[in-house]
């Protein structure tokens, strides 16, 4: 919905190569700084940049203060090629690493404070539904199973962790592989 869309400040950008770098050229935004800040990639054989999140559903990743500092696309069904993945995120910056880091986090703060507890889904749209419900204390892992970084952080606001995460096969075996974490 419309609030929702505001809320996570959800984007798109259009199934161009070129369509971040054409509109960046009337700013101080370099190719070079764009590639640094994970928005575009360079070709290895050619030299020649590429919107990295072409033709994808974007949603800004925040740190816990509420600054973007990443950000994870969706391709679209309809225009989904065969050798691409679902789901991207930010490649690695200076700024954004995704075990470090969770979906949400900036929105679900203060409800995680305040109910000491804060539920760990394994999706962006996961956390979106949650908290179009009324469910605000709900944060996303970035595309990585939750880690001892992702523990530390979100033990600074919760005291309890619950995880729902997919009942598929690959879900119950990072089901398991997270447990340890917490024995």
């Amino acid at each position: 919905d419309e609030i929702s869309r505001q809320r996570f400040q959800l984007g798109f950008s259009p199934d161009s190569w070129q369509w971040l770098l054409d509109r960046a050229r009337s700013t101080s935004f370099s190719p070079a700084v764009l590639q640094a800040a994970g928005l575009v990639g360079r070709s290895e054989s050619s030299g020649n940049y590429y919107d990295f999140f072409k033709g994808r559903v974007l949603f800004p990743i925040h740190d816990s203060q509420g600054r973007t500092i990443g950000f994870g696309g969706r391709v679209l069904p309809q225009s989904a090629p065969q050798n691409t993945g679902k789901y991207i995120n930010t490649r690695e910056t200076k700024l954004f690493s995704k075990s470090e880091h969770v979906y949400g986090l900036d929105l679900a703060r203060e409800s995680i404070t305040k109910l000491r507890e804060v539920v760990v889904v394994e999706g962006y749209t996961d956390v979106i539904m949650a908290h179009q419900h009324g469910v605000r204390n709900v944060v996303a892992v970035l595309g990585t199973a939750l880690g001892p970084r992702h523990i530390r952080l979100l033990k600074r606001y919760a005291d309890t962790i619950i995880l729902v995460l997919d009942g598929d096969e690959a879900g119950q075996r990072r089901t398991n592989e997270v447990l340890e974490l917490f024995v």
